[in-house]
């Protein structure tokens, strides 16, 4: 299965030939996981329970056990997520007033591991 590609904070992508880009596997789940991590929960008026809001959290006091718990609810609800391998959600801060997520996990369609991270 495919779906069209979109990064995070942008437009849709468009591929070489001036098209919309489409994207399948690793690349498809990825971005799915940055779309639901990064959309506030009530976003979607279909699906209260989607999105984990991690961008509303900027400046607010860091809640390392919290954000662990709702980074690893929000994947046990992605598809793409091979629900039978384990998941890891390191948190981190490299420096004062900066945070380091990163979360290992194992791709369904195409049962490799993958590493996702996001910083402040």
């Amino acid at each position: 299965m495919s779906a069209l590609s979109h990064t995070m904070g942008g437009d849709l992508d468009l591929s070489g030939t001036g098209g919309v880009a489409v994207v399948t596997g690793a690349e498809q789940t990825r971005q799915a996981l940055l779309r639901r991590l990064c959309t506030n929960a009530g976003g979607y008026i279909w699906q209260p329970d989607y999105g984990a809001g991690l961008p509303a959290r900027v400046g607010s006091v860091m809640d390392d056990a919290g954000i662990r718990a709702l980074v690893l609810q929000q994947m046990q609800d992605e598809a793409g997520v091979d629900q039978t391998q384990p998941v890891t959600v390191t948190i981190t801060s490299p420096k004062t007033g900066a945070c380091l997520l990163a979360i290992s996990y194992t791709d369904a369609p195409t049962g490799t591991v993958q590493e996702l991270t996001l910083s402040t």
